[in-house]
C-alpha cells in the first residue's frame, strides 16, 4: 500500500508513546542526586529504585503482552497510557522512599505493557517497503524522550527547590501522557489481529478506509484496490490466543526465535540500565560532578543515542536486518572497552556517548527483527517474554555493577562486569546472521512462517 497520512499519524502516535516511556525510564538518573540527598540514600539503596522499576516492566511486559494478543492492540494502547498517568501522578506526591518505590513499580507495569504493544503493532500497519525505516523511527522516540527528560531535569534542578524539582519533573511526564491519550484514541485496531480473531468485516473496513485515504492523496484506485485485495488474502489462520497455547508455541516451534529476541533484549537492557547506573552512581560522582550538572551529561549521551536511532533507520533498510543487528551489537561491545580505557571525565563521557550511539542502533535493529519473525497470534506475547528476560539483565546490572565498584573502589571493575553482561547480544546476532533468514522486503506473514524457523533449527543442528 502507498504511504498515506494515516501512516504518518501512526508513526507519530507510536513514536510519542515510546518517547514517554523513555522519559519515565531515564528521569530517575537525572534527579537521583536530589533524591539521594533528600532521603539520605546509599548507592545500593539508589540502585534499588532502578531494579524495582525494571522488575515492574518485566511483569508488565509479560502480562500486557499476552493481553494485547488476547484482547487487541488498541485496548492495551489506551489502558497502559491511563495506568501510566495514574501512577505517575501518585509518584509526584510520594511522601517517603518506600512510597516512591511502590508507585514507580506500578508505573513500570504500564511501561512494560507499552514495550509489548508498540513493538508488536508498529509493523502491522506499515507498508512493507517502508516497514524497517518507520519501525526504526518509532523506536528512535526513546532517545528523544531521554533528551527531553535530561532537559526538563536540568531546568527544574537549577530553577526550583530540590524537594520540589523532582516532583515537577515527574509531573511533566503525566501531563504529556494525558495529552497524547487524545491522539492515541484515533488509532484503529490492528487489521491483522482482527483477521486472527475471524473478524473479517471489521478488518476489511479498516483496510478500505486506509486505501481510500491513499486514493484521496493521489494514488491510483487500482493500486489501492490491489493492496486491499492482497491484504485480504494474507492467509492468516483464525486462532483465539490463550496463555498456555501461546506459551507452548513460543517455547516449542518458535523457541529459537523467542530465544534470539530474549538474548538481544537481555544484552541491550543490561547495557542501558548498567551504564545509566554507572553514570549516576559511579562515574560522575567519582569525577566529582555536582548533582545539578549531571543532566547535562545525559544530554550529550542521549544526543548520541538519537544519532544511533537515525543510523538504525537507514541501515536496517540499506544493509538488511542481519548486518545491522550484528554490527550494532558489536559496536556497542567495543565502546565499553573504550570507556574502560579512559581515565578522564572527557574520555569517559566520550565512551558513554559511543555506548549510547551503539546500543540504540543495536536494540532498534533487534526490535525490528524480533517483531518480524514472530507471527501475529503470538507477536505481543513473544515480545513481552523477550522484554521480560531483558529486564532480568536490567535488574542484575545495577546491583552487580554497584557492588563491584564498592568492592574495588574504581569504575574499572564495574566496566568489566558490564562487558560480560553485553556478550549475549553480539553472539546471538552473529548466530542469526549465519543461520537466520533476512526479512527485509518480506511481508510479516512471509517473515514469520514456521518453516523458516524449522529450517534454521535443522541448519544449526547440522553445523553442530
Amino acid at each position: 500500500m502507498p504511504w498515506t497520512r494515516f501512516h504518518t499519524l501512526m508513526l507519530i502516535a507510536l513514536g510519542v508513546g515510546w518517547a514517554l516511556d523513555s522519559f519515565e525510564t531515564n528521569i530517575i538518573g537525572s534527579v537521583f542526586g536530589v533524591l539521594k540527598a533528600q532521603w539520605h540514600l546509599s548507592a545500593a539503596e539508589g540502585s534499588l529504585a532502578v531494579s524495582v522499576w525494571v522488575f515492574g516492566t518485566l511483569v508488565g511486559a509479560i502480562a500486557f503482552g499476552y493481553l494485547a494478543d488476547r484482547f487487541g492492540r488498541k485496548k492495551l494502547f489506551l489502558a497502559t497510557l491511563l495506568w501510566y498517568a495514574l501512577f505517575s501522578v501518585a509518584t509526584v506526591v510520594s511522601w517517603n522512599y518506600d512510597s516512591f518505590l511502590f508507585f514507580r513499580a506500578m508505573t513500570a507495569l504500564a511501561v512494560g505493557g507499552e514495550y509489548s504493544a508498540v513493538t508488536a503493532t508498529m509493523g502491522e500497519f506499515m507498508p512493507m517497503r517502508q516497514r524497517g525505516k518507520t519501525d526504526s523511527l518509532i523506536l528512535a522516540g526513546f532517545p528523544v524522550g531521554a533528551l527531553l527528560s535530561a532537559a526538563v531535569s536540568y531546568f527544574v534542578l537549577n530553577h526550583l527547590r530540590p524537594d520540589l524539582s523532582w516532583r515537577v519533573g515527574f509531573g511533566f511526564g503525566t501531563t504529556m501522557a494525558l495529552l497524547f491519550f487524545w491522539i492515541r484514541r484515533v488509532i484503529p485496531e490492528s487489521p491483522r489481529w482482527l483477521l486472527q480473531q475471524g473478524r473479517v468485516d471489521e478488518a476489511e473496513a479498516i483496510v478500505e478506509a486506509i486505501a481510500c485515504s491513499a486514493q484521496r492523496a493521489g494514488s491510483p484506485r487500482s493500486v489501492c484496490d490491489a493492496a486491499a485485495r492482497r491484504y485480504a488474502g494474507t492467509g492468516i489462520v483464525t486462532a483465539r490466543p490463550t496463555f498456555w497455547r501461546n506459551a507452548r508455541e513460543l517455547f516449542g516451534a518458535y523457541r529459537l526465535r523467542c530465544g534470539l529476541a530474549s538474548a538481544l533484549n537481555f544484552s541491550q537492557a543490561a547495557i542501558v540500565y548498567g551504564v545509566l547506573t554507572l553514570m549516576a552512581l559511579v562515574i560522575l560522582p567519582y569525577m566529582k560532578v555536582p548533582a545539578a550538572d549531571m543532566p547535562l551529561y545525559y544530554l550529550y549521551g542521549n544526543a548520541a543515542a538519537l544519532l544511533g536511532g537515525i543510523a538504525a533507520a537507514v541501515l536496517v533498510q540499506a544493509w538488511g536486518r542481519r548486518p545491522s543487528l550484528f554490527f550494532g551489537y558489536t559496536f556497542t561491545t567495543l565502546a565499553i572497552i573504550v570507556i574502560y580505557a579512559m581515565h578522564t571525565l572527557a574520555g569517559m563521557v566520550l565512551g558513554y556517548c559511543l555506548i549510547q550511539f551503539g546500543v540504540t542502533w543495536a536494540y532498534i535493529s533487534g526490535y525490528v527483527v524480533s517483531s518480524e519473525i514472530l507471527p501475529t497470534r503470538i507477536r505481543a506475547s513473544g515480545l513481552g517474554v523477550s522484554v521480560a528476560i531483558g529486564r532480568l539483565g536490567a535488574v542484575i546490572a545495577p546491583l552487580m555493577l554497584t557492588r563491584m565498584y564498592a568492592a574495588s573502589g574504581t569504575p574499572s571493575a564495574a566496566l568489566v562486569g558490564l562487558l560480560v553482561l553485553a556478550i549475549p547480544g553480539p553472539l546471538a546476532a552473529a548466530l542469526w546472521w549465519l543461520w537466520g533468514h533476512e526479512t527485509r522486503d518480506l511481508s510479516l506473514e512471509e517473515g514469520s512462517v514456521q518453516e523458516a524457523g524449522e529450517s534454521w533449527q535443522r541448519t544449526s543442528a547440522t553445523a553442530r
